[in-house]
């Protein structure tokens, strides 16, 4: 099985979802979109135009809006290329700027949270509530209650009319959801590694301009109780996902 990676951040790489796909037995082709290389070779090398080559795509998160096609390019490349993948009936998966793109790929809005919702932004290990659907999705049928997944984003995105919701929160309603049964949308970070929440503590900082360590007294008792958890149903939902490529 060879899965393509869309970076859209280098410091949103695919972690857990490398890591798992890597373990069993997968390859992979990590694209850098924003400054369009093959991060394997080093070579120039865009978003592609067809998902020939591929098994499965994994759309990752960055710091970009989906409204900023103008300024990157490669959001309207990817958003295609989601499309394709997905009439051609091979597993989709977008995190976090991925979900959005995915989203937009099928028609739904994205914007900033604060236009619409009371919350500005999401931030830090916070509960999913799990729709109905979820209790029958070949990915999530056994996901634990509230579980606690990492977010970091200030945009969403309303649901496409072909999709069906998975999980929910009152403050930002639309948090994961599928369409067919093949693509699917995280608006959370499954992802996420130690080494790569380390280096968000440094990133949140500087953008708040405080000190790191105000950031970690917030963030680091969250991760001891909650990495764990989340990474466990990570690996379980990229095997899971990996495995819609043989159906």
């Amino acid at each position: 099985m060879h899965i393509l990676y869309l970076v859209n951040a280098l410091d949103s790489p695919p972690g857990v979802l490398l890591d798992e796909a890597t373990r069993m037995g997968a390859s992979a082709t990590q694209i850098d979109t924003v400054n369009g290389r093959d991060m394997g070779s080093g070579d120039a090398r865009g978003v592609p135009e067809a998902a020939d080559d591929f098994d499965a795509l994994v759309v990752l998160g960055g710091v970009m809006g989906v409204y900023e096609a103008d300024k990157y390019p490669f959001i309207e490349e990817s958003k295609r290329l989601v499309r394709h993948f997905h009439d051609k009936g091979k597993p989709v998966m977008g995190v976090c700027l991925g979900s959005q793109i995915v989203a937009s790929a099928f028609g739904a809005p994205v914007y900033r949270m604060k236009e619409k919702l009371s919350a500005q932004e999401e931030w830090g290990f916070v509960p999913q509530t799990w729709e109905p659907a979820a209790a029958d999705d070949k990915l999530l049928h056994d996901a634990a209650p509230e579980l606690r997944t990492m977010h970091w984003h200030g945009d969403t995105f309303d649901l496409p009319a072909e999709a069906v919701r998975l999980s929910t929160r009152e403050t930002c309603p639309n948090q994961s959801f599928r369409i067919g049964e093949k693509t699917y949308a995280f608006q959370f970070h499954l992802e996420v590694t130690r080494e790569i929440l380390d280096g968000w503590s440094v990133f949140r900082a500087k953008a708040l301009d405080v000190p790191r360590a105000e950031i970690e007294k917030l963030i680091e008792p969250q991760i001891e109780a909650s990495l764990g958890a989340q990474e466990e149903f990570a690996r379980r939902t990229m095997r899971r996902w990996m495995e819609l490529a043989q159906k």
